[in-house]
């Protein structure tokens, strides 16, 4: 039913939930997890910020472990994943880009993940993967 499964994680409690969740669907439909971690190449100069080669460098040395914990996670369950790190505007690679080019057919996301400035200025990409994908998405709260 689903034979791959899109993962976009942030390194945040509601993303690492979403792993478990998929990895569950996973094992049940025999699917592959392709998990993401997304920097995002984005400049914000109207707000001022305007990101640097050392800052993405940043971005890929912290998406590289938090991928590599969430395929150690999948592993323990049995699960086989694949890890990517991808470099574009999060909202529209998880909703349009990754689930074509990885050939998914669901995507299991947290519902709020570590970056409420952005979420501030840019709106929720849950909400709005949720509104613009081509494929099913599941949405995974972690109540406290």
């Amino acid at each position: 039913m689903y034979e791959k499964i899109l993962v976009p994680i942030d390194g945040s409690e509601n993303s690492k939930k979403a792993v478990s969740e998929a990895a569950k669907l996973a094992k049940k439909f025999d699917s592959t997890l392709i998990i993401v971690s997304i920097a995002s190449d984005q400049r914000y100069v109207q707000y001022g910020v305007t990101l640097g080669q050392d800052v993405m460098a940043s971005f890929q040395q912290w998406g590289e472990e938090i991928l590599e914990d969430a395929a150690a996670d999948a592993e323990k369950l049995g699960v086989k994943a694949e890890t990517h790190f991808v470099v574009g505007v999060p909202k529209i690679q998880i909703a349009r880009e990754l689930p074509e080019k990885y050939g998914v057919s669901l995507i299991v996301m947290g519902k709020s993940g570590v970056n409420g400035l952005s979420r501030a200025i840019l709106g929720s990409t849950t909400a709005y993967v949720v509104r613009h994908s081509t494929v099913n998405v599941m949405v995974i709260d972690d109540p406290k």
